[in-house]
Formats: C-alpha cells, structure tokens, sequence
C-alpha cells in the first residue's frame, strides 16, 4: 500500500522487453497532486478512494496510456488494438484493486496475477490495521511526520520477513522509511485504509469478489509468501477456490508478504513464464 512507483523500477525492464507496461499508482497513494489540478483535497481527491473507485479510474488512466487516439500504443498499432485485453499483475492492495478493474469492466482482462492477496484477512492481520488506522489518525496534521514514520517503520515490519530484515541491516531499511515518507501522505495512506480497510468493503472484499468474477475471469494466478503475516497461505487457497478452483497459485518458501521485493528474480520469472 506504501509502495511508490520507484518500487517497481527494478522489474521494469524485464516485463517491458516484449511488452508495453504501465506501472499504476492508486488513487491516495503518492505525494499531493499540484494544486491548480487540485484545489480542494478533502472533497474532490480524497473523498472516495473506495475500491469501487479505484477499479473505475484504473481504466481511465489505462485507456488515455494506450487506446486514446494520441497515445503511443494505438498510433503505432494505427488504433486496431482499441480496447484490448490487458494483463494486470497486483500486489496487495494493487491486487484487490486489480480484482475491482475486473469487476468494473469485465472481460477486458486477459490474465491476472495476484500477490499477497486473500480470500478475507486472519485476525492477527486485523490487529496490524488497527495498529496502522491509530497511527495515522491524526489526518489534518502533515506538518507533523511522526505518525507516518511510525507506520513506515511498521507495514515494514509486517511486510518483510525477519530474515530478509535481519539480512538487509538497519541502514537499508531507514532509507526505505525515509521513502515511503517520501513519497506518500499522511492523509492519503489515512484515506486508503478508512475506505477500504476493516468493515468498510462490504461488496468488495477479495472474497466477494471472487464469487462475482467467478463466471468470466478467464485466466488467474495466485502467489503468497509462506511467511507472510498479512495473508495467510490458507486465505489464498480459499480464494483460489472461490475463483473457480484451478489450484493456480503458489506459495514462495521463507518470504514474507513483500514477495516482490524479498524474491525479485524468482517472482519476475513466475509472472512472465505465467503472463508468457
């Protein structure tokens, strides 16, 4: 959920060798959006960052990156691809907003695939979330970074495992705190987690919408780090039969729930040999 898009630059030039790649941002991720685009945060920008949303607005930065006339990708395939199938790789929340873009429009997603994503969250995930709303709660105050350090410090610690941690060393991990701080707001991560976090999903959590993608998702992947202390190994085989049951997923020994970044070759090669 704190990611920024400079997370994903190390995977960049491999997935882009054959294909085109957009890298997403969600909405309430990043820094504030300059001011003359968005004057009034509160009510325009922040108001709705629910899952509903962010599935609508993914294909509108979708369709402007590649199908609008202008764009790159429809000039040079003089428009023949409009609106065609893409393949979407989610990680955590980007995967639950991922299965929100199925549901928004589906059949326009060819392949899918997820990590860190389960059916419903154990207990012990709900007590970190908890951890994470009491830290950021003090929303009208970005002046005052101690909250949002406390939680870069923290969905750190949730999200590692404690021997990747232990091996990377204090000094790495400061500057990856001193990134999220970065780039994210207080009051934006404070949005994502108050909408889409803990009793506010009703229709959208990855459990219901599973069962409503059931009958036209064509294709889906599952991975999850058997260290993982935000989704359990049994939450993703739970929804992997909500979602038709075809044991696609897999479970990557010793890594915690940032798979992309403890095992970056072995989960690069996982998503291409799939997507391939």
């Amino acid at each position: 959920m704190a990611q920024s898009i400079a997370s994903w630059e190390f995977h960049l030039p491999y997935f882009a060798k054959d294909r085109s790649v957009l890298i997403y941002e969600c909405l309430g991720q990043g820094p504030y959006p300059p001011e003359e685009i968005c004057p009034d945060l509160d009510t325009s920008y922040y108001a709705d960052v629910s899952l509903k949303r962010q599935g609508i607005d993914f294909w509108s930065v979708v369709d402007e990156a590649f199908f609008t006339p202008g764009s790159y990708y429809h000039d040079s395939n003089d428009g023949v691809l409009d609106k065609a199938k893409v393949d979407v790789v989610g990680f955590s929340f980007g995967g639950r907003v991922a299965m929100a873009a199925a549901l928004s429009q589906p059949n326009r997603i060819r392949r899918m695939h997820l990590t860190g994503v389960g059916a419903e969250r154990d207990e012990y995930a709900n007590v970190i979330l908890s951890s994470w709303k009491d830290m950021l709660q003090n929303e009208d105050n970005d002046a005052d970074s101690s909250g949002l350090r406390a939680f870069a410090w923290s969905i750190i610690l949730a999200t590692y495992s404690e021997q990747f941690l232990g091996s990377v060393g204090s000094a790495r991990v400061q500057t990856w705190v001193d990134s999220v701080c970065q780039f994210n707001t207080q009051r934006g991560l404070r949005a994502i987690l108050m909408q889409t976090h803990g009793g506010k999903e009703g229709q959208w959590t990855p459990a219901s919408m599973a069962e409503q993608m059931k009958g036209f998702i064509e294709s889906y992947r599952l991975v999850v780090g058997s260290r993982d202390k935000m989704v359990s190994t049994h939450q993703v085989q739970r929804l992997d039969q909500l979602l038709g049951g075809n044991d696609s997923y897999r479970v990557f020994e010793n890594c915690g729930h940032a798979v992309p970044f403890e095992a970056m070759r072995l989960w690069r090669e996982d998503v291409i040999k799939y997507l391939s």
